[in-house]
């Protein structure tokens, strides 16, 4: 589905996190909507290339858990807030400042936007990652939205879950007026995310760092969503009025099929070498130790090298009648999409997409 041929609902949307991978693909796409007049971006960094000369972009330079945002928020009056920002990669001996980026940031823009009578939706990244990688899953163990959150090593999971937890205990303090949007997505990977990964982006470690992909487990597999389809999928959040609009949602997203090692090692042109867990551990522990954090693979990382996390994505899919365009092995190659022709330099050439 392309957002221009949505109906188009909000006039004014705010997206968070928007000079990241998914923030600024959303800002690119959700521009090219012709009711929209204009989107409040917001990103502790600078304006990414690809929306330079974007004249429906309102750029703000901010942190979320300080207030300076709020102001240009108040004059434009979103309709629809995008949380996407998040310290992913863990900060080495900083987890309070991580916590001030994460937690504390999602509880200022939640307040906010929880009284702000003129949001009327709102939009929560979370991560298929909460449900925890551990030894007792298996492909053919699947997460539904109602099952327990059991990540309590990996930050990055951890974090995730405490501010799913803000979010609900504020929209249930609320008046519940707004619809609120949880999506606990599996790994985002495609054309743009081959192109600007950097060394501390899982893709980045397999084609930087990694000699080898390790196989450590007979039951092991990895699920992913292109970038295009998880793109859409918010669009229809966005743009269109499908479930009831005045309530909390929760949305696992991952497209169909799995990826095993080979696939890995055939993506990345890496050969496969088996290693048991407890060595993937002990890896893991030392090049984050010795690298003093600049090689993300931080307490608990190494579990989602050897166990799956796999989600049941029917709730979504059959909720909003929606067809997974590319298949997960068709989001690792990365071959093909809106960003298949993009440069390293993040110029775009959106005109190729699989229709």
């Amino acid at each position: 589905m392309s957002i221009d041929v949505m109906n188009s609902s909000p006039r004014v949307i705010m997206i968070t996190g928007a000079a990241g991978y998914v923030g600024a693909m959303l800002c690119d796409q959700f521009s090219k909507s012709p009711d929209l007049v204009s989107i409040v971006a917001v990103d502790k960094r600078s304006m990414p290339e690809i929306l330079k000369n974007n004249k429906k972009i309102i750029w703000l330079t901010a942190n979320l858990h300080q207030n300076i945002w709020k102001i240009p928020a108040l004059i434009n009056k979103p309709e629809v807030i995008i949380h996407c920002a998040w310290q992913d990669g863990e900060l080495y001996g900083q987890e309070d400042l991580q916590r001030q980026l994460n937690i504390k940031s999602t509880k200022n823009l939640m307040e906010f936007a929880l009284t702000s009578p003129f949001v009327k939706k709102i939009v929560f990244f979370s991560s298929a990652n909460c449900y925890g990688a551990m030894p007792e899953n298996d492909s053919g163990k699947y997460f539904n939205e109602n099952d327990s959150l059991h990540e309590s090593e990996y930050l990055y999971g951890r974090e995730k879950i405490e501010a799913e937890a803000i979010v609900e205990d504020l929209y249930e303090a609320s008046d519940k007026s707004k619809g609120v949007y949880v999506l606990r997505s599996a790994y985002i990977i495609g054309p743009r995310r081959h192109h600007v990964a950097g060394k501390k982006d899982l893709v980045g470690m397999l084609i930087n760092i990694f000699p080898v992909v390790p196989n450590t487990s007979l039951h092991f597999s990895l699920q992913c969503v292109h970038e295009d389809d998880l793109i859409d999928l918010v669009g229809i959040i966005t743009f269109t009025v499908v479930a009831p609009p005045n309530s909390f949602h929760v949305f696992n997203i991952s497209a169909p099929g799995l990826i095993y090692c080979k696939d890995v090692a055939e993506t990345f042109n890496k050969s496969i070498t088996s290693l048991p867990p407890i060595l993937v551990r002990a890896i893991c522990f030392i090049l984050w130790t010795f690298s003093s954090g600049k090689i993300q693979t931080p307490f608990g990382f190494w579990r989602y090298l050897c166990f799956p996390v796999l989600v049941d994505s029917s709730k979504m899919a059959s909720q909003y009648d929606f067809d997974y365009v590319y298949t997960a092995r068709q989001a690792l190659d990365g071959k093909v999409g809106r960003y298949a022709s993009c440069d390293k330099d993040d110029s775009l050439n959106v005109g190729v997409q699989k229709q």
